[in-house]
């Protein structure tokens, strides 16, 4: 099997911390003010943070992924909502759209891998409603360029 791709890598590690992070405040919430309610909460967070993971994890050592790399060629912002339409643009001049939270920094112009859960696709046959059940599929993103260093990095190393 491949190695897990450092996107991946750093979605399945930053879950964890959140979740160890809220049973920890929890926990010492607990222990200082006895507070039975936000311990429980605390838990069920870690538990849902621990299964996410373990999903992503999983996702990534059976490679149930599928990555997407091309040009970012647009960008339609909404002005309400969490969300962004995002278009990409592969050598092959086939264009795919996505939906994908504004916390994602891409650039028009710039070449980025992006990485999709493809275990749960659902396809409806309206693009609109295609790409946003497909939100929840989005792993992470890197630009092209960061990954070819490392892939070169990582063989240099070997």
């Amino acid at each position: 099997m491949k190695q897990i791709p450092a996107p991946l890598y750093r979605k399945i590690l930053m879950t964890a911390l959140a979740g160890g992070g809220c049973m920890l405040f929890g926990l010492i919430y607990y222990i200082t003010m006895k507070d039975r309610v936000l311990l429980f909460l605390s838990a069920a967070l870690f538990i849902n943070c621990a299964w996410q993971a373990f999903s992503i994890y999983r996702t990534a050592k059976k490679e149930e992924y599928e990555i997407i790399e091309g040009t970012c060629v647009r960008i339609n912002p909404q002005l309400v909502g969490k969300f962004r339409t995002v278009c990409m643009m592969d050598d092959a001049g086939a264009e795919t759209t996505l939906r994908l939270t504004k916390s994602c920094k891409l650039k028009i112009g710039e070449r980025y891998r992006l990485y999709l859960d493809n275990r749960n696709q659902f396809r409806t046959g309206n693009g609109f409603i295609d790409k946003t059940l497909a939100t929840g599929n989005f792993l992470g993103y890197e630009p092209v360029q960061a990954a070819v260093e490392s892939l070169e990095n990582h063989k240099e190393s070997e």
